[in-house]
């Protein structure tokens, strides 16, 4: 079969400017790239977790040689801030391969169960690879994103293919890059690049899939998946509610809430996209939050700390915004810093008051560098709104009472909560990360983020090798019997007559 190939394009969001063509892989090349996956598996699968682990440190060390080189491609690609990519991108990435070189075995080697029941059998379980993972990464950290699962799944050993966002593919290509030039076996790692249609192949050729996008092409990826009964992770998108009660410390909740709502550009699945206030503090907070956003640099760099805040990175979210402002103000809303677009894919850093949860801006997703802050009049009332959304990624709750926050921290219904802090969550590796609601399925990080890509076996040995089990055929009256007084002493021993 002749297949037939086109380029993607790949601009620069902050400057417009063309930087690469990358070859689009079309639907008809994605099975044969899952077969080269598969038989590289039957390979990849048979190799201890010392061996595996030393790819990941070998990733870990290209990684921090190479890390100008890295930045400037996500920068070049994203436009945000040369420090975000180094913080949330390198870093992480660095930490993340240590973490599961280190932990792999311990996460995933054969468990020993003891049966309460059937004392004659050894029982362990053994945590087999799904076969070839799709990676299907976005746009807004196309280097964490990518690798945050990816490395799970050739840790757990899987094989695994990365379809990048068509806006990041140069990240994409830049991952399997790194893993080929520190010795990574052919295929099993592949990037293929593309649109929506490269993706769907993936499903419907891959073992398993991993998919990091928005909840309307999440739910499609599931239920094209769902054809085929595959194991989906699916990290969507998030309505984050920050609550701050009057005890709050105000500082800290205002830095947090101008971070947490604007870091990359409101561009982060568990960004502050509402925020809660108790009516004691209210204005003192709004002055503090606006007064911070009032201070903030906004534009491009060539160096590190020119700027706090870069552009969106696509079109389609600068419409979002300027749409859900619309909204907002024309029910009431009143935009005291910000609001407008600027150059480009620039907006304005906006703080917005007078809100309500009958406005796009307090129930959809906005994805973008604003702020909607509501006066509220009891954490009771916060909590209520908070737990109003079909989303549920993460939360926020600021208070001096910390046993408060932790109550409410469990009212909450959400994947992911932070006392006096926010975002924090996706940093600890150790624990689950991901959503409920229509925020998603599945979690990253610990041994969760490991056995996700892997398919359980239990497997049961007999231990005394006796010519029949007493239960097996013929049966018989004694065995009745016998089963019938088994199940009175088991069951019933405990039990007390009351009068």
């Amino acid at each position: 079969m002749e297949l037939t190939t086109s380029t993607l394009e790949v601009f620069n969001p902050a400057t417009g400017a063309k930087i690469a063509e990358v070859p689009i892989t079309p639907p008809a090349a994605v099975g044969p790239a899952v077969a080269r996956a598969r038989h590289a598996f039957s390979t990849w699968r048979e190799l201890s977790f010392a061996h595996r682990a030393r790819y990941l440190y070998a990733a870990r060390d290209w990684i921090v040689d190479h890390q100008d080189e890295i930045i400037e491609t996500i920068c070049s690609e994203t436009g945000k801030p040369r420090t975000e990519a180094l913080i949330a991108e390198v870093f992480y990435c660095c930490d993340l391969l240590s973490y599961y070189a280190k932990n792999s075995e311990r996460y995933l080697k054969d468990e020993v169960r003891s049966p309460h029941l059937l004392k004659n059998k050894r029982v362990f379980v053994v945590y087999k690879p799904l076969g070839v993972v799709g990676v299907i990464s976005p746009w807004n950290y196309p280097f964490t994103l990518a690798m945050g699962d990816v490395v799970p799944a050739l840790m757990a050993g899987n094989t695994v293919i990365l379809k990048p966002s068509e806006y990041t593919p140069l990240t994409g290509l830049l991952v399997e890059r790194l893993f080929r030039e520190v010795g990574l076996p052919p295929n099993v790692l592949q990037t293929l690049c593309g649109y929506g249609d490269t993706g769907a192949a993936l499903v419907d050729h891959c073992d398993g899939i991993a998919f990091t996008g928005s909840v309307a092409t999440g739910k499609k990826v599931a239920e094209r998946a769902a054809q085929r009964l595959i194991p989906v992770l699916l990290e969507l998108g998030g309505k984050d509610p920050m609550i701050v009660l009057r005890d709050a410390d105000l500082e800290r909740a205002a830095n947090a809430c101008v971070w947490g709502a604007l870091s990359n550009a409101g561009q982060i699945c568990m960004s502050v996209e509402r925020v809660y206030v108790e009516a004691p503090i209210y204005d003192e907070f709004v002055r503090r939050v606006v007064e911070k956003v009032k201070s903030l640099r906004q534009g491009t760099e060539k160096q590190f700390g020119e700027i706090d805040i870069g552009p969106l990175t696509m079109p389609k979210q600068l419409e979002t915004v300027e749409r859900h402002l619309r909204d907002a103000v024309e029910k009431g809303a009143q935009i005291l810093v910000g609001g407008k677009r600027k150059e480009g894919l620039f907006f304005e850093p906006t703080v917005l008051v007078n809100v309500d949860h009958s406005m796009q801006i307090m129930r959809e997703e906005t994805f973008g560098p604003v702020i909607p802050i509501m006066k509220v009049n009891s954490a009771e009332e916060a909590l209520m709104l908070a737990n109003d959304s079909r989303y549920g990624l993460s939360a926020s709750v600021f208070t001096r009472n910390k046993e408060l926050g932790a109550q409410l921290a469990r009212q909450l219904e959400t994947g992911n909560v932070c006392v006096n802090d926010c975002i924090a969550n996706f940093a600890v590796l150790e624990a689950p990360y991901g959503g409920v609601k229509e925020s998603g399925l599945g979690r990253r990080h610990g041994e969760w983020g490991l056995r996700q890509f892997t398919s359980p076996q239990t497997v049961v040995v007999d231990r005394f090798g006796l010519k029949r089990e007493p239960f097996w055929y013929p049966y018989n009256e004694r065995v009745a019997h016998w089963i019938s007084r088994a199940l009175r002493w088991l069951y019933r021993r405990g039990w007390r007559r009351r009068d």
